[in-house]
C-alpha cells in the first residue's frame, strides 16, 4: 500500500513537471506591423506636335490630357506636364484628305511597381468613328484605322501607326518615347474637327 503510495506521487510530479516544459513552450507571440504591396501606375507625361503637313495651310491639331494619375516628380522628360495622365487626347481640327500629322507621346512610370507596357486604347468619345486594329500591339510599329461607325464597307477615314513603347519594360520614373503617325484618307469630311483618345495599358512586370 505504501509503494502505491509513493507510485501516485511519483506520477503526479511528473505530470507537474511535464505541465510546467509544456507552457514555456507554448507561450503566445504577437507581431504586429504594415505590408506594402507597391503600386503599379502608368500614364503620359508629355505630348507634341512633331509634324504637320498640309497644302491648305487651315488644318490645326490640339493636344489635352485626361484623367490625372499621379505627379510626374521626375528629371526627364523635359518640360513635362506637372501630373502623369491617364489619356491623351488628340483634336484634328478643320480636316481634309491628305492631311498629314506626326505626334511624339511619352509614357512614365510613377509607381513602385515595375511595369510592362502590353498595348493601347484608341477610341472616339463622340463614338462617330470606330477603330479597329490591322497590327495589334504587341507589334511595332502597330496601327490601324477609324471608319465611319454603320458604314459597312469600313472604308479608312483616318489611319494611324503607332511607334515605340509597346512592350518595354519601366521603374519609377523610367519614361519612353512614342509616335502618332496620322493620315486624314479621302473618305474624310471636309473642314471638320475629328477626336479620339488615346491610353497605354500596362502590367506588373515580374523579372
Amino acid at each position: 500500500m505504501k509503494k502505491i503510495g509513493l507510485l501516485c506521487l511519483a506520477l503526479v510530479l511528473a505530470l507537474g513537471t511535464l505541465g510546467v516544459g509544456y507552457a514555456m513552450w507554448s507561450d503566445e507571440v504577437i507581431i504586429e506591423g504594415t505590408v506594402d504591396t507597391g503600386t503599379l501606375r502608368l500614364g503620359i507625361v508629355k505630348a507634341k506636335l512633331e509634324e504637320l503637313v498640309q497644302d491648305k495651310d487651315v488644318a490645326t491639331v490640339d493636344l489635352s490630357f485626361e484623367s490625372s494619375i499621379a505627379p510626374w516628380e521626375c528629371d526627364t522628360p523635359v518640360n513635362a506636364e506637372e501630373f502623369a495622365y491617364e489619356k491623351l487626347v488628340v483634336a484634328l481640327n478643320n480636316t481634309f484628305p491628305c492631311l498629314w500629322v506626326d505626334i511624339a507621346f511619352y509614357v512614365g512610370s510613377v509607381g513602385t511597381i515595375p511595369v510592362h507596357i502590353t498595348g493601347i486604347n484608341i477610341t472616339d468619345p463622340s463614338k462617330e468613328l470606330t477603330w479597329v486594329w490591322e497590327d495589334e500591339p504587341p507589334r511595332t510599329p502597330c496601327g490601324g484605322y477609324f471608319y465611319h461607325t454603320g458604314d459597312p464597307d469600313k472604308e479608312p477615314v483616318i489611319t494611324v501607326s503607332i511607334g515605340g513603347s509597346v512592350c518595354t519594360q519601366l521603374h519609377w520614373c523610367d519614361w519612353v518615347k512614342a509616335d502618332l503617325m496620322i493620315h486624314v484618307e479621302q473618305p474624310a469630311k471636309q473642314n471638320y474637327e475629328y477626336q479620339f483618345e488615346v491610353k497605354v495599358i500596362g502590367e506588373q512586370w515580374a523579372e
